[in-house]
């Protein structure tokens, strides 16, 4: 049970190899190897690392869109991954689709929720809906709701191996002279009922021994200001993944990353961090002075873990996967050239069972697979389209058809 009182908390984090793609392939590769030296750029400066914590909704447009480009556009139905995927449109909708692009099932959230940008699937056909700042949904496959949590949850919803259930929130605090946002992560019960929660405003220190300090840190007046007194609404960490790991290798021999153990993004800290199951303790931490505004960490079945880079400074994106017993990087993929592939804000990335991993340009509303190689096998680009703009698309996951067919067989009429 998470308890708000302090923890210990304990571990160290990894030291970082850098691994480039292969610039010879035409979108990016994976090739370890040393560091790109001419890809680095300077760190941001006071200013961008201000505009990057305030706590500003995502825009949910892409006004630069290219609209000749709707649906699938390609597939190597020999290569790409079998299954559906599934995301939202950031409003209230939840849409299941083939491979083809074609809609097998969707889901219509209550109107009185808007800013839906995640829905996790269950073994029964429900959604459960993160509607950002809202409230959490739990819909049936009819789109009946089930339960819900009227709070301020953003980002995220995972799964723990009991059934219950943990989903971030935010609230605003008082700290070093201004009002600041702070992350909560909630834990649930099958039916919606509060069981407990971890804060990371009550573990501050903790947490802030594992990243470079933030412009927050310093009180107004107290030199020169790094935060315009204007300025409100900043957010001190960005929680935008809680995921519980998977059984793999790697945590049948280091308990630090056991199955149940729990795997966090701090965004505006450029970290990823995974915490005992237990008592929320830090058991090990990656990224400092590596990630930039990173996404979606995710475990894989090798022990590895995925993580969708943002690069918000540098203005390209990568998905790397690294090592967590090493802290060494040992897949990339980068566009060619690197500003080729960029979202500044969100992403996803997942990998599949034979090395495809399905990456989503959030930004532009652009979902591909790619093989090992960084070969484009299956692409995508969201025919949502509002004038000269692509609605934009947080998360694109693919469901397995072991997963989904049941549950077309057993509902017919959708």
């Amino acid at each position: 049970m998470l308890r708000p009182a302090a923890l210990l908390l304990a571990a160290g984090w990894a030291a970082l190899v850098l691994s480039c793609a292969d610039p010879s392939d035409p979108r990016g590769g994976a090739a370890p190897g040393g560091a790109d030296e001419s890809a680095a750029t300077p760190g941001p400066d006071a200013a961008s690392r201000l505009e990057h914590l305030k706590a500003l909704p995502y825009v949910a447009l892409d006004p630069g869109a290219d609209t000749s480009l709707k649906g699938v556009t390609k597939y190597d139905r020999e290569r790409a991954w079998p299954g559906f995927n599934l995301h939202t449109n950031d409003v209230n909708r939840v849409y299941l689709t083939d491979l083809n692009g074609k809609l097998v099932h969707g889901w219509q959230v209550p109107v009185s929720y808007q800013r839906c940008e995640y829905a996790e699937l269950l073994d029964d056909g429900g959604v459960l809906v993160v509607c950002v700042d809202q409230g959490l949904v739990h819909l049936d496959w009819s789109s009946r709701v089930v339960w819900e949590l009227k709070l301020q949850v953003h980002h995220d919803v995972t799964l723990r191996p009991d059934g219950s259930i943990l989903v971030p929130y935010h609230t605003q605090q008082p700290y070093q002279g201004r009002q600041v946002w702070f992350d909560y992560i909630l834990s649930l019960s099958p039916e919606g009922k509060i069981l407990g929660r971890w804060s990371t405003f009550e573990h501050l220190d903790a947490l802030k021994a594992r990243h470079d300090p933030s412009p927050l840190d310093t009180p107004p007046g107290a030199g020169p200001d790094p935060v315009p007194r204007s300025l409100t609404g900043v957010d001190y960490y960005h929680l935008n993944t809680v995921e519980t790991l998977p059984a793999t290798p790697l945590g049948e021999r280091d308990t630090r990353f056991r199955r149940g153990n729990i795997l966090i993004s701090l965004r505006n800290a450029g970290v990823i961090m995974v915490l005992d199951q237990d008592d929320f303790s830090i058991l090990w931490s990656w990224g400092r002075g590596e990630l930039e505004l990173q996404h979606m960490p995710t475990m894989i079945e090798n022990g590895h873990i995925l993580v969708f880079d943002n690069g918000t400074y540098r203005k390209w994106s990568r998905v790397i996967e690294m090592d967590p017993a090493t802290g060494k990087i040992v897949w990339e993929y980068r566009g060619n050239p690197p500003e080729s592939f960029y979202s500044k804000w969100r992403g996803s990335n997942q990998r599949f069972e034979n090395g495809n991993t399905l990456i989503c340009e959030s930004e532009r509303g652009h979902a591909f697979e790619v093989a090992p190689n960084g070969e484009i096998v299956w692409e995508y680009w969201n025919p949502d389209l509002i004038g000269g703009s692509r609605r934009r698309i947080y998360r694109l996951l693919r469901v397995p058809a072991e997963r989904v067919l049941p549950l077309l067989e057993a509902h017919p009429e959708s």
